[in-house]
């Protein structure tokens, strides 16, 4: 077992990306159970851990997960978060869709936590199942490496997950509230149909669907879907950004909806002893595609 800052005792991996590793430790200071992301330092940066604490740490709310500390060891930054107990919503996908009144429950949940950070001047810039932690009492959003990313990483390289990634996002334009609520709607579908908007057997014929094929409508992947929430699906993922309703508007809507639109319901399957699981296909950069393509 290692130690970080004299501080942290590293544990085990529970995650994985591109942007680093996070890590189960203690703090042997206050004796707490924590979460640690560590990555390698770039000499000479700034630190896209540190900016990342930042950015989290200037978002006060239950939805967004909350960090303690960050710094540097050694050739090592750290972040010190909080570690969350429950499975991540892609661990919990992997058995199929989420029943329809968990998922409104979860979707409304988030675009709340959005909507915070967007008033912060944040944006997420990664939102997808495995960046979301399903814990006993709460929706959490976690993650905020792409929207700590240097802006030396802006150009012909783009930073995100296929599936959940906005058409503006795969032709590097800066990421926007809008994005993160196009990823939102990537979300809704996934939860409800068990499958993203779209699939392929690349990442690249993804990135090119996103760009210049027509979303599907949620009422052509689940039977029964109210037309309100089919309607706010379609606005969610309109390809120009500013067809798009906003992270407060989708929580309305959805807290609107909860109460007047009756969907069957089932509790949400058990989860067992599912944990958030290291992710293969973590955020990595992604090469722009050609406008010729």
């Amino acid at each position: 077992m290692s130690r970080l800052a004299d501080r942290y005792e590293l544990r085990h991996v529970v995650g994985r990306g591109g942007m680093g590793r996070v890590w189960a430790a203690r703090d042997v200071h206050s004796g707490r159970d924590v979460a640690v992301k560590t990555a390698e330092a770039v000499r000479g940066g700034t630190g896209a851990l540190r900016r990342e604490a930042a950015l989290a740490a200037s978002v006060d709310h239950p939805g967004v997960v909350e960090v303690h500390d960050a710094g540097h060891d050694g050739d090592m930054d750290y972040l010190v978060m909080d570690l969350l107990s429950g499975p991540d919503l892609a661990a919990v996908l992997e058995d199929g869709p989420v029943p329809p009144a968990e998922a409104l429950r979860i979707v409304h949940d988030l675009a709340d936590a959005l909507a915070a950070v967007h008033d912060a001047g944040v944006v997420h810039g990664d939102v997808k199942p495995a960046n979301v932690v399903l814990t006993d009492d709460a929706v959490v959003l976690v993650d905020f490496g792409v929207a700590a990313a240097s802006p030396s990483c802006a150009g012909p390289v783009t930073f995100g997950t296929a599936p959940y990634m906005a058409p503006e996002q795969v032709a590097s334009a800066p990421a926007t509230g809008a994005s993160d609520v196009y990823a939102l709607g990537c979300l809704l579908t996934a939860t409800l149909a068990g499958r993203p908007p779209f699939t392929a057997d690349s990442p690249t014929e993804i990135l090119h669907r996103h760009v210049r094929a027509a979303a599907p409508r949620l009422r052509e992947l689940v039977l029964d879907v109210p037309p309100s929430l089919d309607e706010l699906g379609a606005a969610m993922l309109h390809k120009e950004p500013n067809g798009r309703c906003s992270a407060a508007e989708v929580r309305d809507v959805l807290a609107d909806m909860r109460g007047e639109v009756k969907l069957p319901h089932r509790p949400l399957r058990p989860v067992g002893n599912m944990v958030s699981r290291p992710e293969p296909d973590a955020t990595r950069p992604i090469l722009e595609l050609s406008p010729a393509v």
